[in-house]
C-alpha cells in the first residue's frame, strides 16, 4: 500500500479505509459472552431464576415473573375485546341513526309527494322505483285476465330495505359534495387527516415472548424445573476459616458434571428434573423413567431447553447489526 493510498480519493467506489471513515452502510458486531444470558437466567427478569419454571418450549424463567407476565397479557386481552366491542356497537348505532334518517326522508318525500308540493328535482331519490309487476298491465293486450294480488312480505321488507340504503347512500353523497375542497384545517370534523381507524385485537391468547416464534403459554403447561446442587468447598486465603461458605454449582444427577452456557440440557415434563443431553440419550430414553426419582416417562416428554450460547460458533453465535442511511 503506497503512502498517500487512504486519501486517495478519485476513484468511482468506496476503499476499505473511506468505509471506516465513514458512519455508512451495516454495521456488525459479534456479541460476547458478557451479551449473553445464563443458562438458569430468567429471560424477564435476566436475573437467575427463582423458583424456576419452564414452558413447553423450553424457556426458563421465574415463577413470580411468568405470573405476572401472563396477568397481564390477559388484562390487554379483555382490554382489546372491549375495544373492539364498543366499537362493533357504535357502528351499529351509526347505522341504524343512518336507517331511521333514510326512512324519515323516504316518508316526507311521500307526505310531499301526495300534497302536490315536492317536484322532481327536490327529491333525494334520483332513481325512481320501477313498477310491479302485479299492477304493470300487459302493453300487448293479448291477455285480459286480472291477476290476483298476492301481498309478499319479505319482498316488501326487502325492497323497504334497499330502499332506505339507496337513499342514505345518496345522502352521504350530497354531503361529500358540499364539502369544501380546501376544508379549514382548524376544525378537527374537517381535517384532511382525520381518518377513521379500525381497531381489531391482536392477541387472543397468551403468548411466550422468549423467542422470535412466539408459542401459546398458559398456566397449566408451566413445568417446575428442579436442578441438582452441588456445593463445593471453597478455601480463603490467609482469612478466618468459619467465613468460608461452600460455592454452590449446578450439575447433572448422572454424569455429576457442572453445566454452563455450551451444556446442551434437557427437562422431564412429568417430574421437572434436569439432566444434559448426552446422559438423557443414553439413560433416561433407554429405560423410559427418571434417573432422579424414578418416575416413568416417555420420549415427548422430554424437552430441550434452549440458552442463548456462549457468544462462539460452537455454542451459539450471536451478531448485532445497525444501518445507516448514506450521508445522513
Amino acid at each position: 500500500m503506497s503512502r498517500h493510498s487512504k486519501n486517495n480519493t478519485a476513484r468511482g467506489h468506496f476503499t476499505y479505509a473511506e468505509m471506516q471513515m465513514l458512519d455508512y452502510g451495516t454495521k456488525k458486531q459479534r456479541l460476547g459472552r458478557d451479551s449473553m444470558r445464563d443458562y438458569d437466567a430468567c429471560f424477564l427478569c435476566l436475573q437467575t431464576a427463582r423458583d424456576p419454571v419452564c414452558c413447553p418450549e423450553g424457556h426458563i424463567a421465574c415463577k413470580e415473573c411468568i405470573y405476572e407476565n401472563i396477568l397481564a397479557q390477559k388484562q390487554e386481552i379483555q382490554r382489546q375485546a372491549k375495544q373492539v366491542e364498543l366499537q362493533t356497537v357504535q357502528e351499529a348505532k351509526e347505522q341504524e341513526n343512518k336507517e331511521l334518517l333514510a326512512q324519515q326522508i323516504i316518508l316526507d318525500e311521500f307526505e310531499k309527494s301526495q300534497m302536490g308540493v315536492l317536484s322532481k328535482a327536490a327529491s333525494v331519490r334520483t332513481k325512481s322505483s320501477p313498477s310491479s309487476p302485479a299492477t304493470r298491465g300487459d302493453s300487448n293486450g293479448k291477455s285480459d285476465k286480472k291477476r290476483a294480488f298476492e301481498l309478499d312480505t319479505e319482498e316488501l321488507e326487502r325492497i323497504s330495505k334497499q330502499e332506505r340504503i339507496d337513499v342514505a347512500k345518496a345522502i352521504e353523497d350530497e354531503a361529500k359534495s358540499k364539502k369544501p375542497v380546501l376544508p379549514s384545517f382548524w376544525v378537527p370534523s374537517l381535517t384532511p387527516s382525520n381518518k377513521k381507524t379500525e381497531y381489531k385485537a391482536t392477541k387472543l391468547h397468551t403468548m411466550c415472548t422468549a423467542s422470535e416464534n412466539e408459542h401459546k403459554l398458559s398456566l397449566k403447561n408451566l413445568i417446575p424445573v428442579k436442578f441438582e446442587m452441588a456445593f463445593e468447598d471453597y478455601d480463603g486465603d490467609g482469612g478466618d476459616s468459619d467465613s468460608s461458605e461452600p460455592k454452590k454449582s449446578v450439575i447433572c444427577p448422572i454424569c455429576r458434571k457442572g453445566f454452563t452456557n455450551t451444556t446442551k440440557l434437557s427437562i422431564l415434563k412429568s417430574c421437572g428434573h434436569v439432566f444434559c443431553d448426552s446422559c438423557c440419550s443414553k439413560f433416561v430414553k433407554k429405560e423410559g423413567r427418571c434417573q432422579t426419582c424414578g418416575t416413568k416417562t416417555k420420549e415427548k416428554e422430554i424437552v430441550s431447553m434452549t440458552g442463548e450460547g456462549s457468544g462462539f460458533s460452537g455454542g451459539g453465535a450471536k451478531e448485532a447489526k445497525k444501518f445507516d442511511v448514506a450521508f445522513q
